[in-house]
C-alpha cells in the first residue's frame, strides 16, 4: 500500500503553480497589473536580467568581450558576473527559449521552496505572517519579474545552511560565490572553530583567486552603482546626498571622486567605531552560537545584507535574503529585535513608495527616508550581529 504525504504533495503544487504562472503568464494584464501595483516597471523579454545570461554565448563566440561589448543582451548591458554562466549558459543551450524558461522554472521553484521551509521554522503565527508579508514585497517580486540570480543564491546558501556536515556546506558557499561574489560574506555561519574558520578562509582564498581577474568589471558594471533610489549601500546614500544637493542647488560642495572617497572612508570609520562599540556593550550576550539553524541563517542573511551594504550598492531585489532573519529575530523577542522586524517590513516595500511621488522634490525626499531607513536597519542588524563576534571571539580565539 502506497501513503501518500498529503503536506508534500500540497507545497509542490503550491511550488508548481506559483512558479509555472510566473514564468508563463508574466506578459499577461494580470501579472502587469501586480508589477502596477508594486511600482514596477516590467521589461520585455521578460526576466530581464537573466536575458544578460541567456546572451552570453551569442556575445562570445561572436568575440567579443561582454564586459565591455555585451551586443546580444537585449540592453545591450555590460556583463557583470563571474564568466562561468557562459558555460552554464553555453552547455545548458539556454539560448533556446524553452530550455531558458525550464531553467528560469527551476530556480524560482527552488526560491519558493525555501521560503516555505522558512515559514515552517518560524514558529509562531506571527513569525510565519511576517515571512509570507516579506516573501510578498516589493523586492522579492522585483526579484521575481526579472529573473534575477539572487533567488538561486538565496537558495544555495539556505541549503548551505540547513548541512550538518562542514564539507558540503563550504562547498555550496563556495560554488555560489563562483556564480555571484558576494555569497563570499555568508561564510561566517561556519565559523564555529579554528578548524572550521581556516577552511572557511582558505575556500574564500581561492574563491578569489576564480574570480580576480574579473573582478573590476563586477563593480563598474553593476548599474546599481551609478542608481541611488531602488538601492541600498554606503555608495548610493554618498551619491543620493550629492544628488540632493544638486537638486537644492547646493553649490558649496560639487561631486567629485576625492570628496566620495573621504565621504565613504568616514562613515566606514563610523561603522566601525559603532560595531566596537555594540561588541563591548554585548560583551555578555547568552544564547548566542553558530550551531542553531535560525542562528546560521541569521548569520547568512543578516551578513549578506551588512557586508553589501559596506561594499557594494546593490538593488533592492537583494533584500530578500533579510527573509531569514526571521525565524531568529521572532525567538525571544525584545525590542531591538521588533524594530528590525518592522524596518524590514518598509525596507522592502519602499520601491512602492515611489508611486506618491508627484515632483521632483517628493522622488527626493521619498529617497531620504529610504535611505534612512536601511542605514537604521544596517545598524541595528550589525548591533545583533555583534552578539556572535563576542561568541567568536570568547568562544574561538580565546579558549580554543
Amino acid at each position: 500500500m502506497i501513503f501518500f504525504n498529503t503536506k508534500l504533495i500540497f507545497k509542490i503544487l503550491i511550488i508548481i503553480t506559483l512558479s509555472g504562472s510566473i514564468v508563463l503568464f508574466s506578459d499577461t494584464d494580470f501579472f502587469l497589473k501586480i508589477f502596477s501595483f508594486y511600482n514596477i516597471n516590467h521589461l520585455t523579454p521578460s526576466f530581464a536580467d537573466f536575458r544578460s545570461y541567456q546572451a552570453l554565448p551569442l556575445t562570445i563566440e561572436k568575440g567579443l568581450n561582454p564586459y565591455i561589448n555585451h551586443e546580444y543582451d537585449p540592453w545591450r548591458r555590460p556583463f557583470n558576473l563571474p564568466i562561468i554562466w557562459f558555460y552554464i549558459s553555453k552547455y545548458l543551450n539556454l539560448i533556446n527559449e524553452i530550455n531558458f524558461k525550464i531553467f528560469v522554472f527551476l530556480y524560482i521553484s527552488l526560491f519558493i521552496f525555501c521560503v516555505i521551509k522558512i515559514v515552517e521554522l518560524s514558529e509562531n503565527i506571527i513569525g510565519k505572517i511576517l515571512v509570507i508579508l516579506v516573501a510578498f514585497s516589493a523586492s522579492s517580486i522585483l526579484a521575481l519579474e526579472r529573473g534575477n540570480t539572487d533567488l538561486l543564491i538565496f537558495s544555495l546558501i539556505f541549503i548551505a545552511c540547513i548541512q550538518k556536515k562542514f564539507l558540503s556546506s563550504l562547498l555550496i558557499l563556495m560554488s555560489a560565490s563562483i556564480l555571484k561574489l558576494y555569497p563570499v560574506f555568508s561564510f561566517l555561519i561556519n565559523f564555529h572553530d579554528k578548524r572550521k574558520l581556516l577552511y572557511s578562509i582558505v575556500g574564500m582564498m581561492i574563491v578569489f583567486f576564480i574570480l580576480h581577474e574579473d573582478l573590476k568589471y563586477f563593480f563598474y558594471n553593476t548599474h546599481s552603482t551609478f542608481n541611488t533610489g531602488l538601492t541600498y549601500g554606503v555608495r548610493p546614500i554618498i551619491l543620493g546626498f550629492f544628488k540632493s544637493l544638486e537638486r537644492i542647488e547646493f553649490d558649496l560642495i560639487e561631486f567629485n571622486n576625492l570628496y566620495f572617497t573621504i565621504f565613504y572612508f568616514l562613515i566606514l570609520i563610523l561603522i566601525i567605531i559603532s560595531f566596537l562599540y555594540f561588541v563591548l556593550r554585548n560583551k555578555k550576550a547568552q544564547n548566542v552560537d553558530f550551531i542553531s539553524l535560525k542562528n546560521r541563517l541569521f548569520l547568512a542573511g543578516s551578513s549578506v545584507y551588512c557586508f553589501s551594504f559596506i561594499f557594494f550598492s546593490s538593488f533592492d531585489y537583494r533584500l530578500i535574503f533579510l527573509i531569514m532573519t526571521f525565524p531568529y529575530l521572532i525567538e525571544n523577542i525584545n525590542l531591538i529585535k521588533k524594530i528590525i522586524m518592522t524596518l524590514i517590513l518598509v525596507s522592502t516595500n519602499f520601491l512602492s513608495f515611489y508611486t506618491f511621488a508627484n515632483s521632483q522634490n517628493d522622488f527626493m525626499f521619498i529617497g531620504i527616508l529610504n535611505h534612512f531607513c536601511k542605514l537604521t536597519l544596517f545598524m541595528f542588524i550589525i548591533y545583533e550581529l555583534s552578539k556572535f563576534f563576542n561568541v567568536f571571539i570568547n568562544n574561538i580565539l580565546i579558549k580554543n
